[in-house]
């Protein structure tokens, strides 16, 4: 049995086995594992504060010891030869800026590469993000060092209390306007950025929301409302001497939800290639500054599919996302859901269980633990296609063009960018 990675220009086919000994059709298995490892975006903020924690002698008022023993407490996978896969100008900075552009994938920077001169002079690779390729767990991922497994915002929207949905975003229960949402450290246990406490620029109408406790608690807040700001910030505190400076801007993923990949999207690029030239022209010398993304983009030019009946009538609730979307099935229905699901979708979607999920290790563990037991579906219809899955409890104010969730490369693969002055 041999593994090969296909693809073709208009459909991702992702990882297919090819048994060599018998003839016969290819069978789609399960989709692209995300890196957890090495070159992953869980791995990123640790790899960081070990550099420069090595650059410096300490970093964030810890010794170099005490961040090897964090960094490598947080993900025992983490592998300690970062040289291979960490840009090596990290070697030589004092200072670092990680800015993470939400919703920027590897494909779509090289699509559009022409929008973003600025970005001409940097170095740049390809990793991964997490599964699935959300928001909540890819921002939580970066900002921890943690995997989802680990950290336990395993998508945008689950289930947290008795079965209650909750959206990891807005921090809230749909339709129950009533109702406290939980303490987001009980939600999400891992400390941001090892505890260290670092300074984080970030909008200013996230500065005090539940996912931001969950996601940025414990660090020192500088908020922005436009791009400018966010520049003026980061500068500031690298003048006095920051060692590192976490930045957060999510315009591109905005416009990509509501425009698509349009003239729209390449205006939203070329803004943010002016105020990147704003902030490269600011730096120190001895600064690094390193760019980043969450996850990519999908367009899905159709509505999202409506489920059969034979799906939906037995299953209790949906979660997740449209291109990640859960099925909770209802007692002693998997089986027959799970093969029901796969003749009506495998031509668009990864149809897997819970178990083979968990075991394969896509939320970066195969050992089950307590939030894959009761945070996560039975059944996931997981997008292979440019296709999304109805929920008529997963609404926004406009119809999305383009979405993310799923594992296809233009989703799971982001560009890690660097540039030392």
């Amino acid at each position: 049995m041999q593994q090969h990675w296909l693809a073709d220009s208009d459909v991702w086919l992702g990882w297919i086995w090819i048994n060599c000994e018998e003839e016969g059709p290819l069978t789609l298995d399960m989709p692209p594992l995300p890196n957890y490892t090495d070159a992953g975006i869980s791995n990123v903020m640790p790899a960081v504060f070990l550099h420069l924690a090595r650059s410096r002698g300490s970093l964030l008022g810890r010794s170099l010891p005490e961040i090897e023993e964090k960094v490598f407490t947080i993900n025992a996978g983490l592998t300690p030869d970062l040289e291979s896969w960490f840009p090596k100008e990290a070697n030589e900075a004092s200072q670092i800026v990680l800015l993470v552009l939400d919703g920027l994938g590897f494909n779509q920077l090289v699509k559009f590469s022409a929008e973003m001169p600025s970005l001409a002079e940097f170095s740049v690779s390809r990793i991964s993000s997490v599964a699935p390729t959300t928001t909540a767990t890819a921002l939580t991922s970066i900002s921890t060092g943690a995997t989802p497994a680990t950290h336990g915002l395993l998508g945008y929207r689950m289930p947290v209390d008795n079965n209650k949905v909750m959206n990891m975003l807005s921090w809230s229960y749909l339709g129950e306007p009533g109702r406290v949402a939980p303490r987001p450290e009980d939600v999400q246990p891992a400390m941001p950025f090892l505890n260290f406490q670092p300074n984080v620029v970030t909008k200013a109408k996230y500065k005090n929301s539940g996912f931001t406790m969950a996601h940025l608690r414990g660090t020192h807040m500088f908020d922005y409302r436009f791009p400018s700001t966010m520049v003026d910030h980061v500068c500031d505190l690298l003048s006095q001497d920051e060692a590192f400076v976490y930045a957060y801007y999510e315009g591109v993923d905005t416009v990509a939800h509501e425009y698509g990949l349009s003239t729209c999207y390449r205006e939203e690029l070329r803004a943010v290639d002016y105020f990147l030239g704003r902030l490269l022209s600011s730096l120190p010398s001895g600064a690094m500054l390193l760019v980043t993304s969450d996850h990519g983009q999908v367009e899905v030019p159709e509505a999202p599919i409506e489920l059969d009946e034979r799906i939906l009538g037995s299953t209790s609730f949906l979660s997740g996302e449209g291109r990640f979307r859960w099925l909770h099935v209802k007692g002693g229905a998997q089986k027959r859901v799970l093969e029901t699901a796969r003749e009506l979708y495998s031509g668009g979607a990864w149809v897997v269980s819970k178990e083979e999920l968990i075991d394969g290790g896509y939320f970066g563990s195969s050992a089950r633990n307590v939030f894959e037991d009761s945070r996560l579906g039975d059944v996931a219809l997981i997008a292979r296609s440019n296709v999304a899955f109805y929920d008529p409890n997963d609404t926004g104010p406009y119809n999305l063009v383009c979405r993310h969730g799923s594992l296809t490369a233009d989703e799971l693969e982001v560009p890690l960018l660097s540039y030392l002055v």
